[in-house]
């Protein structure tokens, strides 16, 4: 999974943390099978 933010982004401190977490969180976890076959 890849997550692409435009530059500059405006967002408010909370939307920048709950990117924080989940970058974090996919960090640690890894992506979720969403489908699985």
């Amino acid at each position: 999974m890849q997550i692409l933010l435009a530059n500059p982004r405006g967002f408010c401190a909370g939307v920048d943390r709950a990117i924080s977490i989940v970058e974090n969180a996919l960090a640690i976890y890894g992506a979720p099978d969403i489908c699985p076959s």
